[in-house]
This record gives structure tokens, sequence and C-alpha cells, in this order.
């Protein structure tokens, strides 16, 4: 491949994937890949079918050295093995991996454009280990012409079981992948490819879609995975609300779903000091009901901010865009009143308004056919609010 210039590292350095076991120790149940290092090890499994697939192998002293870092052009290399990819040609006085490259290339599982001498022969980051996955799982993105941004690769990877999360579903895109993380994530695409389902890590694909398209609602709150046209599909470039008359500019920057089931969700400290949250319970009489009461239940927490108010006669200068979701409502509007969170409510510290935040509970409410969110500016009458709708939500009759 000409992008690709010579390098340091050669093929008889190259002790990953090409060295020969002289003496493997004999292999036992609870150690199936034979490899002293391996024995107590999470991903003993998958090192010992991958070592029987042989598209990687071990070290001539009988080690694996599983938490080794992993190269880019290591990594292609055991994905163009493992998937069987024809590989035509020698290295010819080039680098060990151009044929591997190449090969990939050829398929579509990487682009020529994103392998350049500044990363080849570095640990492959897992944002660079996603898109490979995504792509050697997916004939639709191995056009050539076809590019995944960083986000979109890390949210796919996640939302197919790719890739998990690390602790409390962080997704570390420019960490380092190791070894036994390699063949994982190689076993994975194998698996996907050959029809079957994997695993998925809800906070992984939570953080993924945060990052990708400003908001987790969709893959944290079941019923807002509905059917969505192309139309009203939630895109970041909508979340931006300039009115007709050029007075109001001002944009969403998250919308973020907090799981207060879950005490370890990453985003709960956004929301402060969860007893100092109380919910709107209308025609209730007295202080209204805590948050911290309602565990079995999601915060929906909104950030804005506002570019410009050019005219404050028609426009507050609250520094946030509204944003309101239409479409849930009480079963029971007397029991709602008594404090029995059965709809989307509004959340409030010490008086309505004083956040951009809502509760929904898990269960016990009812939905029109369409759940719709919408933006408005703040207009103060008669100014129109300029409310427009930004995704609607189909929501299949009995859900």
């Amino acid at each position: 491949m000409k992008s690709l210039k010579k390098n340091i590292l050669t093929f008889s350095a190259l002790v990953l994937l090409a060295s020969t076991v002289n003496a493997v120790p004999t292999r036992a149940d609870d150690n199936p890949t034979g490899f002293a290092d391996m024995r107590d090890h999470w991903a003993k499994k998958a090192v010992a079918t991958a070592i029987t697939k042989k598209y990687v192998d071990g070290y001539g002293d009988g080690s694996f050295r599983p938490e080794n870092y992993v190269s880019t052009a290591e990594f292609i290399k055991m994905v163009v093995t493992a998937t069987q990819l024809p590989v035509i040609g020698s290295t010819d006085g080039r680098e060990w991996y151009v044929p591997y490259v190449k090969a990939a290339v050829e398929k579509g599982i990487v682009r020529e454009d994103s392998i350049n001498t500044d990363i080849i022969n570095k640990p492959i980051s897992r944002i660079e280990m996603s898109k490979i996955a995504v792509r050697a799982t997916d004939p639709t993105l191995q056009q050539k012409y076809v590019s995944i941004n960083d986000q979109g690769a890390m949210y796919t990877a996640a939302s197919k079981g790719l890739i998990q999360g690390l602790a409390n579903g962080e997704l570390a895109p420019d960490g380092s992948t190791t070894r036994a993380q390699s063949v994982t994530i190689i076993e994975r695409i194998l698996s996907l490819n050959s029809g079957g389902k994997l695993e998925t890590d809800k906070l992984a694909i939570s953080n993924a879609e945060l990052a990708f398209r400003r908001t987790n609602l969709f893959s944290m709150i079941p019923i807002f995975a509905g059917t969505k046209g192309e139309s009203s599909e939630w895109t970041p470039d909508k979340l931006v609300l300039e009115t007709a008359d050029g007075k109001f500019k001002g944009e969403i920057d998250q919308v973020v779903v907090i799981d207060m089931a879950n005490p370890n969700d990453p985003n709960r400290g956004l929301l402060g000091d969860i007893n100092d949250l109380h919910w709107f319970a209308p025609g209730r009489e007295g202080e209204m009901p805590l948050v911290k009461d309602y565990p079995d239940s999601y915060v929906i927490l909104v950030k804005s901010h506002v570019d410009y108010v050019k005219d404050t006669a028609a426009y507050a200068e609250n520094g946030k865009v509204g944003l309101s979701i239409y479409g849930f409502k009480s079963p029971d509007p007397t029991a709602l009143a008594k404090g029995e969170l059965n709809t989307l409510a509004t959340v409030f510290k010490n008086r309505r308004g004083d956040m951009q935040c809502m509760i929904l509970p898990k269960s016990g409410f009812e939905t029109a056919e369409y759940i719709s969110i919408k933006l408005n500016a703040p207009a103060r009458p008669p100014v129109d609010d300029s409310t427009r709708t930004i995704t609607s939500v189909w929501v299949p009759s009995g859900k």
C-alpha cells in the first residue's frame, strides 16, 4: 500500500501473532488455554477458542501476556485472519502488515485514508477498534465511500454488543486495547457474522448515545424506542431553536435520563442532592412529593443555553430553551393528587420552573398514540413561542 511507509517493526519482531509456542503447559479444565498467566483470567475461554482458530498465539516462554497492548496493525491482522479474508502477496521488503491491511481495505473493514504510520504500530484505541468491528459486521458499511464518525461508531458498537463499558458503562474511547480484549472483540465479530446475538451493556449504550445524539432517552426508557418516521428522527441538528423574528436563539445541549433505581447511574450526580427535589402533583394540597421516594422511575434532565435575546420585552432572559414531552397521561388523576406517580411530572427544587427536569414512572402511566418532543422559546404573550416538534414516537397499542 503506497500510503504505508516502512517502519522499524519487522515481521520477526512480531511475537503477538506469529510466535511459535515451543512448550505449552498441559491444559486443565480450569485453564483451557494452557498458559500459566491465563489460569485465573476473565478471558481464558475466549483466548482458548482464538488459539484453536489460529488467529492468535502465545509466546515462546509459554505465556500469553493478556494485558499487553495490541497495535493497530496487530489487531487488523487478527481480524483478517479470524474472518478468513484472502491475503495475497508477500511483504516484498515492505512491512509485515502491508498484505493484511491491504486485505482489510479491499474488504472494506478498514478505510485506507484512516491508516497511517502515526497509528499503525501504536496501541489501538477503543474507538479505532470499534470502527473496525462495526465495519466487519455490516456489509453496508464496507463500501469505500461510507465513513463512520467516532461517536457513531462507539454507539453502534455498544448497541450491537461488540463493546462493553468499563466501570458504570464508561466508554474510554481513547483507551488502549489489550490482547485479551482484542480476542474478546473478535469473537464477538465472528458471533454476529454467524447470526448470533450478543449481550449488551445498557449503561455503555446510554453513554454512547449521549455522546452521539446528545440524549440517552431512546436507550434508557423503553417506550421511547418505538417507531419513528425518518422526518421525525431525533438528530442533534434539530436541537437549535432560532425564532423567525431573529430576536431569540438557543440550543438544547443534552437531554439526560437517570435511572433512579440504579445508585450507580453515571449521570446521577447531575441532579445534585436528590433529597431536595420534589415533583409536582396537580391538585395536591400542601408539600409536594419527594423524588427520592419514587426510585422506580426515570428522571429526565434538560440542559440548554441561550445564544442571544435581542428583545427582552418579547422573550424572557431565563437562559433556557423550553423542551416539552407530550403524550403521557394519568389513568387516575385522584391518585396522582394523593402522591401516586402515574404520569410524567415536572421536577423542581424550591419552586416550579427552577429546573428543566421531569420524572416518569417505569409503569402505571397511559399514553396517547404518539409521544412528541417539542422545543419552544420563552416568549412573552402575545409573541409566538415558535413551538417546533423535533421527534415523534408511535406507541403500539397495549404498551
